[in-house]
């Protein structure tokens, strides 16, 4: 089933919602063809302060599409890299304040999305992290550089060799994310936040985000460029079209 995304924008703030018929939103080609379109409007939006990304349903982001996964050769998988990353870097590049709301379940590309916001809320019942190995794949949307980058090293090797989603609130303990709120008080919290951060000044919020950048390295291309590489080369060994074919048929791969 495809998924939808919408974009509303009221008082400076603008909210991105996911959503899909089945509640699993699925970021394929087609949702990722959108995705830019609605980046592309949001950058032109010159006194937007907030962007909150959100979803309706089972899941925040489930991940990659697996048949699209599947099909993809070592050529391909480096376009693919390259374009994810593209569009996760847009997403960190936007002058105004970026929330992602994570009620749910937020796996592979969700978590890439996620690491490239500013903010990372999350309900009790989210669950986050990056289980690409488990189809013999790594993360190749960024999410390999910028654990490494946000978090170091540790929690990097962690999160990408264990494939593990952490609970929210392991999340909360490690960093993964900035806040923890019971369910029932999900969104009130979401708006909470939002509300404080359009009492703050929008210029300083524009210097803080593009320093920050600055001082977490300078050479960030050339680590998306190996990650896509990277990506690329799990297609040149058998275990990516084993991983993503036993996902397929609900089973446990055999490596």
């Amino acid at each position: 089933m495809p998924t939808s995304i919408d974009l509303a924008v009221a008082d400076r703030v603008a909210r991105v919602t996911f959503r899909t018929d089945n509640g699993v939103h699925i970021l394929s080609a087609e949702t990722r063809e959108r995705l830019g379109e609605v980046i592309g409007e949001l950058e032109r939006m010159r006194d937007l302060r907030v962007v909150v990304f959100q979803s309706e349903g089972r899941t925040f982001i489930a991940g990659a599409d697996i048949h699209e996964l599947r099909a993809l050769t070592p050529e391909t998988a480096l376009q693919v890299a390259r374009q994810g990353q593209g569009l996760m870097q847009r997403v960190a590049a936007l002058d105004a304040v970026t929330i992602v709301a994570i009620h749910a379940a937020c796996a592979g590309g969700g978590c890439e999305l996620s690491l490239a916001c500013d903010l990372r809320l999350a309900a009790a019942s989210a669950r986050i992290g990056l289980p690409e190995t488990s189809l013999g794949l790594l993360p190749g949307w960024g999410g390999t550089v910028q654990t490494v980058r946000l978090f170091g090293s540790a929690l990097a090797r962690r999160l990408i060799l264990t494939g593990e989603l952490l609970t929210a609130d392991e999340a909360l303990r490690v960093g993964l994310v900035d806040s923890l709120t019971p369910d029932e008080g999900f969104r009130a919290a979401v708006d909470a936040r939002v509300a404080q951060i359009l009492t703050r000044g929008p210029s300083a919020h524009r210097m803080v985000k593009h320093l920050v950048r600055r001082f977490e390295g300078l050479d960030i291309d050339a680590e998306l460029t190996a990650e896509a590489v990277a990506f690329a080369d799990c297609y040149r060994a058998p275990e990516a079209a084993e991983g993503t074919t036993a996902f397929l048929e609900k089973r446990p791969p055999k490596f």
